[in-house]
């Protein structure tokens, strides 16, 4: 029962991360990266609170905890930032089809940190399956011509790749920490905020959102950045972490059909083949898996 509930959470979450393209091109017409980081990680921190307070929260329980608590949620919440300033940092300085393949090497670092943190053993079948899911991930945005993926700045895949292990970590760790998902989710947002805000100071000015990007940041920011990291923290909470971090995998195709859906893009054949090996990684890793704990 608590796999099934993880799973759901895990795969409602992936489909609000798979807008992240979407409203990152609306709401950076306007706004730099530096910018809608700042508006988008503040409307976060307000919405996981109002959720917190609607889920039957006081307003007490939200504001007021344990140090013990304060420690724990800075950590995430300085993960949290990190993993975007060197994602925007790569983007700045590499080509973007490097710096999507490397981004998506964060669930494949989540199952190393669950057998590694908490001894969780891979099937055969489990490991195909994350295989399977990376392989999605490079025919969906290199079209199939894997030769397409050319590095000219290795450091700034060093810091991607530094990125994603930040969020792997936050993912894990979100797990080990006993943490209520909403209380933990609004202080992860905090201190992300706070992080943002001398990100701004360091590299941009402060800059008010109008006509599209400020739609672009309510979603970002209220269900995509915000709601969806309640669920998130939820799914790797009470589920296994190595079945419940291939689901990310989906999240890039969908990316893709949106993009074509939405923004006409041209739909190529390896978006097919990347929808076939996302659903197989999905079925090995989840449907099939016998993965058990080590006591």
């Amino acid at each position: 029962m608590k796999n099934t509930k993880a799973l759901s959470y895990a795969l409602l979450c992936v489909l609000l991360w798979s807008f992240i393209a979407i409203v990152a091109r609306m709401g950076q017409h306007r706004l730099d990266s530096f910018q809608f980081l700042f508006w988008s990680n503040s409307l976060s921190a307000i919405s996981v609170f109002m959720a917190s307070r609607i889920a039957g929260k006081s307003t007490k329980e939200v504001l007021c905890v344990p140090w013990r608590t304060i420690r724990q949620t800075a950590l995430l919440g300085c993960l949290d930032g990190l993993f975007y300033l060197l994602l925007y940092r790569g983007y700045a300085i590499e080509n973007g089809v490097a710096v999507l393949v490397a981004q998506y090497s964060w669930p494949l670092m989540i199952v190393g940190l669950a057998v590694l943190l908490f001894r969780e053993h891979l099937s055969i079948r489990q490991i195909g399956g994350m295989c399977l899911g990376f392989m999605a991930v490079v025919v969906t945005l290199t079209h199939g011509y894997i030769t397409r993926i050319a590095v000219t700045h290795p450091q700034a895949l060093m810091l991607v790749f530094a990125g994603a292990f930040c969020f792997a970590l936050l993912s894990v760790l979100s797990r080990r920490f006993s943490v209520d998902a909403y209380v933990g989710t609004f202080w992860l947002f905090v201190f992300s905020t706070g992080v943002s805000v001398v990100l701004l100071a360091a590299f941009s000015r402060f800059a008010w959102p109008s006509g599209m990007s400020s739609l672009a940041l309510l979603l970002n920011g209220v269900l995509i950045n915000g709601l969806s990291y309640i669920l998130w923290v939820r799914a790797m909470a009470i589920g296994e972490a190595s079945k419940i971090a291939p689901l990310v995998f989906i999240s890039p195709i969908l990316s893709i059909v949106w993009l074509v859906l939405i923004f006409g893009e041209p739909f190529v054949p390896a978006y097919a083949l990347g929808v076939i090996l996302a659903v197989a990684s999905g079925l090995l890793c989840t449907g099939f898996g016998t993965m058990k704990k080590s006591l």
